[in-house]
């Protein structure tokens, strides 16, 4: 039974392994891939929403467990893929606000998600590593939706080349935004100018400071070891 049960969990280990893997290659298709589509025309927002709710429900297949943060996500995961495929059934219904919340909470708890099964217990792989970058990513992204939410509330919060921008000129541009200032590149053709678009920058800047550091030193730790014991 003591060997079953031991099986068991090197198969779950390494089919969660593979599925961070997976997941980071999602997340990057929604944060590189479908906002520069989307601003060049290439890609509507229906279609959009369809490959969001992917993103969503395949991530919620590939990482779901029993524990907390693994039930927490799967349900906020399905709340945010209710809403959107009800806007896509009925427009009239379609509640912006409430799913601009739901949808960034959804991708900060699946992010959380993903760096438990990346810090926890184990040696060191590819897919670890693709894990970490896949929870930045993430992070990006869900930040990407709490902008959202204060370019819909507040119009003028963001200025686009140095001009009060309506919501519709932030829209694809957003995902863009959050990584700039993730990656504390620095505010260029897109500032914050609201209080509570500066706020948030400042949270999601000092997160994209310390999440590498976090991270680089958990690597560094799980590698030591293996060093000390070489002859």
């Amino acid at each position: 039974m003591k060997d079953k049960l031991s099986n068991m969990t090197i198969e779950r280990r390494e089919i969660t392994d593979w599925s961070l893997t997976f997941v980071m290659l999602l997340a990057l298709m929604e944060a590189m891939v479908v906002p520069p589509l989307g601003e060049m025309g290439l890609l509507n927002r229906t279609l959009a929403d369809a490959i969001f709710i992917s993103v969503l429900a395949l991530g919620a297949w590939l990482l779901f467990d029993r524990t907390s943060i693994g039930k927490v996500f799967v349900a906020i995961a399905t709340v945010s893929v209710v809403l959107r495929i009800a806007s896509l059934i009925w427009p009239e219904y379609h509640y912006p606000y409430a799913d601009a919340w739901v949808s960034g909470l959804a991708l900060l708890a699946m992010s959380w998600l993903m760096i438990t099964y990346t810090l926890a217990p184990g040696s060191i792989n590819a897919h670890r590593i693709a894990g970490g970058v896949g929870a930045y990513l993430l992070l990006g992204i869900a930040f990407a939706q709490l902008h959202r939410l204060i370019a819909m509330k507040f119009e003028g919060a963001y200025l686009l080349l140095g001009n009060p921008a309506t919501f519709e000129q932030m829209d694809w541009r957003l995902n863009y935004f959050s990584f700039v200032v993730l990656t504390t590149l620095g505010f260029g053709d897109i500032t914050p100018a609201h209080a509570l678009a500066k706020s948030l920058s400042t949270l999601q800047a000092l997160i994209g400071v310390l999440y590498p550091v976090v991270f680089l030193g958990w690597v560094v730790s799980n590698t030591r070891p293996d060093m000390d014991h070489r002859d």
